[in-house]
């Protein structure tokens, strides 16, 4: 598992912040204090080497994410070109470089890759390059270092879902286990799973929201269908006619499902359009499958009940103090970067450190109504 992440030049973070990370990384703060920028490095590694098959170009526009320009994506006024990234786990150690692409705005160029301390460029004289001037540098293949290799696989789950959809064209060429960031690829997904998998869904469905039933009526139709009802039972409507909660959360359920064993699932604001019961029981779900999947999780929230779901989760003994952490982002005003901290749990749910504006609008709230 990824065991830190490090960010220098990259949007707002200029100086280099290192980020820890557990089984469950919850993302925690006020809008536009940083919290994307750790999930969005990862993700574009993950895109650039599974477009690729390598990390010689990052790819800023692509299938997860599109971040413009890689003029948008360096921190400005820093005066650097070199985005960095470094990405460690327990056997690996990998330091990533990326300059501008001349030419190519939507590309970053390679720069600089160590691997355990390697150097993974080597100079070597190309057919362009003058004889006495000791050639241009190349990368080595990434193909052995297992964590790029394995965020090619990387689930992405955005916070801009679609919400309801009643039919979708069957599309036999997308790829099989992948609903698609925004779920625009959850009924095609759905199509070409088992029956068992899809009443498993539902069973998932109906445990998160306090009953629930899906149906793809024809799964092998040019047209597919979808149907759902907000209770258990075999009456059903069509998505726009059913609460957006249920919607909103089926693809952070099969996408959870779908991952590949192993995997990286990043999950934004789970919690939308759903009820603070329900919020806690996503949660339940989530870490349910993380244990069971092997799978790391980075979520993103503003909700306390995914933060609540998590230290419950602590102090049931699901999960260890060792398994989760929180990184909450803020700004103060003699930092010109976000200030990010690190909290942890014990086994009974107790939290390392309630930074201010951590969790306390309930109280700031009561106090007003004193």
């Amino acid at each position: 598992m990824i065991e830190c992440v490090s960010l220098q030049n990259f949007k707002c973070f200029s100086a280099k912040r290192d980020i820890r990370m557990a089984r469950m990384t919850i993302l925690y703060g006020h809008n536009g204090r940083g919290k994307s920028s750790l999930s969005q490095a990862l993700l574009l590694v993950g895109q650039s080497m599974k477009e690729r098959n390598d990390l010689d170009q990052l790819v800023i526009v692509g299938d997860q994410v599109k971040l413009d320009s890689f003029a948008d994506i360096k921190t400005k006024g820093s005066g650097e070109d070199e985005v960095k990234f470094w990405i460690d786990t327990d056997k690996e150690h990998v330091e990533m470089g990326f300059s501008p692409f001349e030419g190519k705005p939507q590309l970053g160029r390679l720069s600089s890759l160590f691997f355990n301390g390697e150097d993974r460029f080597e100079a070597q004289t190309t057919k362009s390059a003058d004889a006495n001037d000791g050639g241009e540098k190349v990368a080595f293949s990434t193909s052995d270092i297992s964590v790029l290799q394995q965020l090619k696989g990387i689930t992405y789950i955005s916070a801009g879902r679609l919400g309801p959809v009643n039919d979708a064209l069957r599309n036999d060429s997308l790829p099989l286990n992948s609903v698609g960031t925004r779920g625009e690829n959850l009924l095609n997904a759905l199509s070409h799973q088992t029956p068992e998998f899809v009443s498993f869904v539902g069973q998932c469905l109906s445990k998160i929201l306090g009953g629930g039933a899906i149906q793809i009526p024809n799964p092998e139709a040019t047209r597919l269908e979808l149907m759902l009802n907000s209770r258990d039972g075999d009456q059903l409507f069509h998505p726009v006619n059913v609460g957006f909660g249920y919607s909103y959360v089926l693809p952070v359920i099969v996408g959870t499902l779908l991952a590949e064993n192993g995997s990286v699932v990043v999950v934004e604001n789970p919690e939308a359009h759903l009820h603070p019961g329900a919020q806690s029981r996503i949660m339940e779900f989530l870490i349910e499958q993380s244990l069971k999947k092997d799978l790391q999780l980075i979520i993103e929230t503003h909700s306390d009940h995914v933060v609540n779901g998590m230290r419950i989760s602590m102090k049931k003994g699901t999960l260890k103090p060792s398994d989760s952490v929180i990184q909450h982002f803020a700004y103060a005003e003699e930092a010109e970067d976000p200030v990010v901290t690190c909290i942890t749990s014990d086994s009974h749910g107790n939290l390392s450190d309630y930074p201010e504006d951590f969790q306390d609008e309930w109280t700031a709230q009561m106090l007003e109504l004193v």
